[in-house]
């Protein structure tokens, strides 16, 4: 049923087994923010509070390895989709959407307009329940069409047009430079899905796939996504933009052979 739904339509809604990491996520998010994550719309916030706000909550998450942790625990559903040796994007995307601000969504894409290969698939959880009409918006089946006159585009959004490549919008996963293809330009909107995952639920679908954020909600979307691979598949990214996250015996014991024959060099990267 998993991979079927990933064959024909890009995604798979999944269930997370083992959820004790995930409610240590929430606490550090509810001790980041000033009010309780849902209802962060209700604070008024300059653009900068806001992000600060997400970046000291992410930090944190990634300084503990919580969301790395809480995929060990879960491990035999990544191993289905890719085999014993997982690699996880080493930074995630910590969202806090507020309730029909354009400001804080990303506008149609597919993640390979941005480095990512078609081997790497996008894992996006909420880290608190979604209210109705919020969630992740896919267009089933298009990791099946082909990105044909891929450009970039000016973005009428006057927050995300202002994000900078390196900068703490940037680094937190805004878009620096808005990308289409000619199938977004063209979007059947009767081919729009909104999936929306329960607490303890997450949406696994391929870079390739055209989707967006979403929340005309009454409430505050909290949302965690990032890439996890295969590790001796290709990615475009930078250095380090991957580590380890499953490794099989065979490749822990080769890992060391290497390591043994290998002079002056005790990290091995097979990316």
């Amino acid at each position: 049923m998993l991979e079927r739904s990933m064959e024909n339509n890009g995604y798979a809604i999944v269930d997370f087994e083992n959820l004790a990491y995930l409610y240590e996520i929430q606490n550090i998010i509810k001790q980041s923010f000033p009010c309780f994550p849902t209802e962060i719309h209700a604070r008024e916030m300059a653009d900068y509070e806001r992000l600060a706000m997400i970046k000291i909550a992410r930090d944190k998450i990634i300084k503990n390895e919580l969301v790395k942790k809480f995929f060990i625990e879960n491990s035999n559903l990544f191993i289905k989709l890719l085999g014993p040796d997982v690699d996880i994007q080493s930074e995630i995307y910590l969202r806090a959407s507020r309730p029909n601000i354009e400001n804080d969504f990303i506008d149609w894409h597919r993640d390979t307009f941005y480095g990512n290969s078609m081997w790497e698939l996008v894992c996006w959880f909420p880290v608190f329940p979604l209210e109705e009409g919020a969630g992740l918006v896919v267009v089933e089946g298009s990791h099946l069409e082909a990105s044909s006159n891929i450009r970039v585009v000016g973005d009428d959004n006057s927050f995300r047009k202002e994000i900078k490549k390196g900068s703490l919008g940037n680094e937190l996963g805004y878009l620096y430079e808005r990308k289409t293809d000619d199938t977004i330009s063209n979007l059947d909107e009767s081919r729009i899905k909104l999936l929306t995952p329960k607490l303890g639920q997450g949406i696994i679908f391929f870079a390739h796939v055209i989707h967006r954020a979403r929340n005309s909600s009454s409430a505050s979307r909290v949302s965690i996504d990032l890439k996890v691979k295969n590790m001796f598949v290709p990615t475009y990214t930078r250095e380090k933009y991957f580590q380890p996250l499953l490794r099989s015996s065979i490749v822990q014991c080769i890992e060391k052979m290497i390591e043994i024959n290998t002079p002056n060099k005790s990290v091995v990267d097979f990316n």
